[in-house]
């Protein structure tokens, strides 16, 4: 995949950002675990104990392995950057357009950098509703009102600061 976002968003490419696979990988450890302890209880327990087993075994060999590794290969999309559409960030309310960002600032939340999109006041109202729908606290961004870019996106935040920066500004100078 080329790294240079000016140029593939350019061609009218979609950018897409995905989650990154590290928090899959301590999940598919945890029900390798619990399935193998699972199958020790169904072979050396009976009554409760075997019904546990099976229990683990069903959950977290069953269900819990097949959906991780498919969660290993087909990553969430966490945000595409579409030159001509604008972002698309997990959990907001759709598709932002290029004239509702006001600018992309670089900050840190948490001791990580992140980015931040500063939104116009119209798009801000959007986003934190969207989030409030969603079930979650809508807590303001740091460095003022604004529109927080996951923290889980496999990329680096150079990477995606450099693709939210390319899109923002071809679509400014258009």
């Amino acid at each position: 995949m080329s790294k240079d976002h000016a140029a593939r968003l350019a061609r009218g490419e979609t950018i897409e950002f995905r989650a990154a696979r590290t928090g899959m990988t301590f999940v598919l450890l945890i029900c390798v675990g619990f399935a193998i302890i699972g199958l020790c209880l169904l072979g050396g327990g009976d009554g409760l104990l075997r019904m546990l087993g099976v229990a683990l075994a069903v959950f977290f060999g069953l269900v819990g392995i097949p959906v991780t590794v498919w969660r290993l290969l087909r990553p969430a999309l966490e945000m595409s950057v579409s030159a001509e559409r604008g972002v698309l960030v997990d959990g907001g309310p759709g598709w932002i357009d290029w004239s509702q960002i006001e600018r992309v600032d670089r900050e840190v939340l948490a001791a990580r950098p992140t980015i931040v999109l500063r939104l116009t006041p119209q798009a801000q109202e959007r986003w934190d509703d969207a989030r409030r729908d969603a079930g979650e606290v809508v807590e303001q961004a740091p460095g003022g009102p604004g529109a927080v870019v996951p923290q889980t996106i496999g990329a680096a935040p150079d990477d995606v600061y450099r693709a939210l920066a390319a899109g923002f500004t071809a679509w400014r100078d258009a």
